[in-house]
């Protein structure tokens, strides 16, 4: 059980990973550098502000790391609703990379295996992972069409041990990958 769901959470890292690689190399290939430079200071400006480790910790930790978490509450069909946001983080980094439109940005990064332990970007994204990975099974509400959500019948919320361990773990990984990110 434990290994079967290390090895679930090790392929989806392994293809959110390949997900990001792609946005990566093609948005290097076809778009300008620093194209969406502005509208990500905008929003880092909007979201962070000040540079400092509580404010970027806070700016991960609840929309990306928390709002995961909160979308897994819902299930569409047998797919936790986590899954229907999560890319989106690893596409935008893939972005991000490619298109070399970070808010500090500097020179183009090439693409690479070592971003993968030399960038705090995907440790912030192994976190969100992790804190999709604990909370997959959580759904309380099943979605059905674009509007109309029921209770699931019988369901509780109940976050088992390894649930906790998950959402630790995630919650280690974003604190270093702030860490580093503000270099204290």
């Amino acid at each position: 059980m434990i290994l079967r769901r290390f090895l679930r959470f090790a392929a989806t890292v392994a293809v959110l990973t390949a997900l990001m690689y792609a946005a990566w190399g093609l948005t290097a290939l076809l778009l300008p550098e620093g194209i969406f430079r502005s509208l990500f200071t905008r929003l880092f400006g909007a979201r962070v502000g000040e540079f400092t480790f509580a404010r970027v910790f806070l700016a991960n930790l609840i929309l990306p790391f928390l709002g995961t978490q909160f979308m897994n509450l819902f299930r569409v069909g047998k797919v936790p609703g986590g899954l229907y946001v999560l890319p989106v983080f690893w596409l935008l980094y893939g972005v991000l990379l490619g298109t070399n439109s970070f808010v500090f940005a500097g020179a183009r990064v090439p693409v690479s295996l070592s971003v993968l332990w030399t960038r705090t970007g995907f440790t912030e994204l192994l976190a969100y992972t992790a804190g999709y990975e604990a909370s997959r099974n959580w759904a309380l509400w099943q979605q059905h069409g674009l509007t109309r959500v029921s209770r699931i019948e019988g369901k509780e919320w109940k976050p088992s041990l390894g649930d906790w361990a998950y959402w630790a773990g995630g919650l280690g990984l974003l604190i270093i990958a702030v860490a580093r990110e503000v270099q204290i």
